[in-house]
């Protein structure tokens, strides 16, 4: 065991109360600190700009030794759950530190090496989760990929304007929610916006998910749940379809145009809500809300929002290893993305212009466009402020393509 008395004779001890932040992400470190009582949580920046819990510190755990041994800035925020005491450790006092503990060197190596072990796991076991067993259901008459093409004239599935009405003949998966997910979710009860009938919607906890990784498009992994299956609401009566958060904001105008071109909906989409819910099932709610603001001619201010829309279709294909799918609907989103930052009326922040460059390489690279791939992340490294984290994955996206 280490010797606290010790370390704090050289050491300066630290206190600080509930909710108070040790020190931010980004932020420049010499210290690294050891919890002697309280305990902490350990956040990183989302794209959207919110902080994402990854993990929960304790009595006796380490942190923010990666600053301290390579001077790199903080790669995380470290914000107290409760009253808290740390003993801070600093390049000057460190050699000394290590001479009268060595045991705290191996402490530091465990520390390191349980991270990396964590984080093969969670990589090993997030393709499980990831590469799921679907197949095409025996009950419904199928119309494969190749057979839409050929009936359209298309070579590529994303050339046609009225994708959304054409995906909803490229098959039906039996793949079902897991019976897990019924523990991050309640039932509630409200009124559709647009037909005024009674509608039961399913939210979810956001306090109980632990997010595992983000992967390099942002997209959040959580442990044992997939939010995706379950943030657009459909209406079973008027087919009126949205994300949860803006199910309820309708203009006067748009209500009366979805009251109008509801029967029009019922014909192209066929919508049944599954017990449990069926991946065929998400995706029709996705593409009925595609087909809503084709419908309502949504302005390019939306942009960002309809290439989120089909960003978040797109690893749902991925998911079940739907490539020629995956590949259209990220080509789709990429369309989106690179028609908004040519916007030229639209103001945008030093941060999301690097966000946006960021993302743009990134999708370009998913799509083998490696050549204009590496031209974004010089674009979102060469912005000026902006994100470190960001800063940093650019820089090794181009290392890695080298």
């Amino acid at each position: 065991m280490l010797d606290i008395k010790k370390i704090v004779k050289v050491c300066s001890v630290q206190k600080f109360g509930a909710q108070e932040t040790i020190f931010e992400e980004g932020d420049p470190g010499e210290e690294m600190f050891i919890i002697l009582s309280g305990s902490a949580r350990v956040l990183i920046s989302a794209p959207d700009g919110n902080k994402v819990e990854i993990a929960q510190l304790k009595a006796g755990d380490i942190f923010g030794e990666m600053s301290l041994l390579q001077g790199l800035p903080r790669s995380a925020t470290i914000q107290v759950l409760e009253e808290t005491t740390t003993v801070a450790i600093n390049e000057s006092n460190f050699e000394y530190v290590i001479i009268q503990e060595p045991s705290l060197a191996m402490r530091i190596m465990k520390s390191l090496s349980e991270r990396l072990r964590r984080k093969n796991a969670e990589l090993s076991k997030n393709r499980e989760l990831l590469y799921l067993d679907t197949q095409l259901s025996d009950a419904v008459p199928q119309t494969t990929i190749d057979q839409i093409k050929v009936e359209y004239k298309l070579e590529k599935l994303h050339e046609s304007e009225d994708f959304a009405e054409l995906i909803q003949y490229a098959g039906r998966y039996s793949k079902v929610t897991r019976s897990n997910h019924s523990e991050y979710l309640f039932d509630k009860k409200i009124q559709c916006p647009i037909c005024d009938q009674t509608i039961e919607v399913q939210l979810y906890r956001s306090s109980k998910l632990r997010i595992k990784q983000i992967e390099s498009d942002y997209r959040q992994i959580y442990t044992d749940f997939d939010p995706l299956w379950y943030i657009v609401w459909v209406c079973p009566h008027c087919y009126y379809a949205n994300f949860s958060s803006d199910f309820t904001n309708i203009s006067d105008r748009e209500r009366e145009r979805i009251k109008a071109m509801s029967s029009t909906a019922k014909e192209t989409f066929s919508f049944r809500p599954d017990t449990p819910l069926s991946l065929t099932q998400v995706l029709t709610g996705y593409y009925l809300m595609l087909y809503w603001y084709q419908q309502l001619k949504i302005p390019s201010a939306d942009l960002e929002k309809l290439g989120k829309i089909w960003l978040r279709i797109s690893w749902l294909y991925y998911d079940v290893q739907e490539m020629e799918m995956f590949t259209a609907t990220t080509g789709k989103a990429l369309d989106h993305f690179l028609n908004l930052l040519n916007d030229i009326k639209l103001k945008t922040t030093a941060a999301q212009d690097q966000y946006l460059y960021l993302l743009i390489g990134e999708l370009s690279l998913k799509l083998g466009n490696s050549a204009d791939a590496k031209g974004y992340f010089y674009k979102s490294i060469g912005v000026k402020g902006g994100n470190v984290r960001m800063k940093q994955q650019a820089q090794d996206r181009i290392q890695e393509m080298k």
